[in-house]
């Protein structure tokens, strides 16, 4: 692939980056790229290692997929590049994204991720937004990562229930 093809490809996941409020996961981001046939599997993987290496993008594991989000250089190159993607090309990631939203809100509602903590322990992060503003932004810390995904799984499966318990024992 062209340096020329390669920009115009990270131009593209960048811009769709940009369309949503909420981290985007490397399926979400593929299923366009590389489903509607502008790159391959393997381009598409090389693409998000490179924009990841060059701080413009940054990613997290949770719930056994690998979710990106923009940072601050990547939204300078869209600010002061974006608008170089053909007008068409634009409007299809638009419209894509505008086909997909109910994905992206859902996913950004309820959020759940682990890290390795420097003494060997897990912090397990746990959140919940609701019109994109924060009800339950929680941290825990786990013995080990079997633990981590469990608390996750967990989450993702009670967070209503132990939303409603923390406000009872809270108020």
């Amino acid at each position: 692939m062209t340096n020329k093809l390669t920009v115009f490809f990270k131009m593209m996941v960048l811009y769709m980056m940009g369309q949503v409020d909420s981290d985007l996961s490397a399926t979400q981001i593929g299923e366009f790229m590389v489903i509607e046939d502008y790159v391959s599997f393997f381009a598409f993987q090389q693409i998000l290692y490179e924009l990841e290496q060059d701080q413009m993008i940054s990613s997290r594991k949770a719930d056994h997929n690998t979710y990106y989000h923009l940072e601050g250089p990547g939204r300078n190159a869209l600010a002061y590049f974006g608008e170089n993607l053909q007008p068409e090309i634009r409007r299809e990631i638009t419209d894509y994204v505008n086909e997909k939203k109910w994905e992206t809100s859902h996913e950004s509602a309820i959020k759940a991720d682990y890290t390795l903590n420097a003494n060997g322990d897990y912090a397990v992060r746990l959140q919940a937004f609701e019109n994109k503003l924060p009800l339950v932004d929680l941290t825990v810390t786990v013995p080990d990562e079997e633990t981590a995904m469990k608390v996750c799984d967990s989450w993702y499966d009670h967070n209503t229930d132990i939303y409603a318990f923390l406000m009872r024992e809270l108020l």
